[in-house]
């Protein structure tokens, strides 16, 4: 019988590394959170809040309803950072009237009368692909956005030994051949940020290069700042 070839057998042990770590990663979850004795203050949210003034409106239950499936918090450790991260919302999804758009999917769960609050619109994905969205029309005396102070009441439990063994993990995806298994299987992956580990690789060939560049230079030059490093 043939000896299994070196590269399938290396897609194989991806393949158990990200089984492995879908493990580990629901075990990290089912660990909980621990709650605080004291909240400890974490930044700034800008938000929106819907007002007393609902009430004047007939229909009132689908304003609620709206409210209910749109994303209405924004953080950022400072308020500009929280103005940020509503800008960066803007500029993706745009936000009609100071009011964020919703996707086809929540829209489909709404009622027939909160629907008709909605408008369709399409719009281009980074990767150029058309979508569909709809804007919210509520009243604008229905709601005010505000900056609130954001808390942190919570404290995520940890262990050791999964964060560990999980790290490792992520290290042997960078090891080579199990780097290039791991693009041929997805190109993206969907359990982890590839493209984070993309960087990080294409940061450490960076380094490599500069390294083997500096050894045309003497100590002396390096420490006397003759010779600069610079990374983009």
């Amino acid at each position: 019988m043939k000896p299994e070839h070196k590269k399938s057998k290396r897609l194989k042990e991806v393949r158990g590394i990200w089984k492995r770590q879908r493990q580990i990663w629901e075990q990290k979850k089912s660990l909980g959170y621990i709650k605080l004795k004291k909240p400890i203050r974490h930044g700034w949210f800008k938000e929106i809040v819907i007002t007393q003034n609902v009430d004047r409106y007939k229909n009132k239950e689908h304003i609620l309803e709206l409210y209910d499936v749109i994303e209405k918090k924004f953080w950022g450790r400072t308020k500009d950072e929280a103005d940020k991260q509503w800008f960066r919302q803007i500029s993706k999804y745009q936000i009609y009237k100071n009011f964020p758009t919703i996707s086809k999917r929540q829209f489909n769960r709404l009622s027939y009368k909160a629907q008709k609050m909605c408008t369709v619109y399409s719009y281009r994905t980074r990767d150029k692909k058309l979508r569909k969205r709809f804007y919210v029309r509520i009243p604008k005396n229905a709601y005010r956005i505000k900056y609130t102070r954001a808390y942190v009441t919570h404290s995520k439990r940890i262990d050791p030994v999964l964060e560990s063994e999980d790290a490792l993990l992520d290290n042997k995806l960078l090891k080579e051949g199990y780097y290039e298994a791991n693009i041929k299987l997805c190109g993206w992956n969907s359990n982890k940020d590839y493209w984070t580990t993309f960087d990080f690789k294409k940061d450490k060939l960076k380094a490599k290069k500069q390294l083997k560049a500096l050894k045309k230079y003497s100590i002396e030059e390096v420490l006397n700042g003759k010779v600069t490093w610079e990374r983009n």
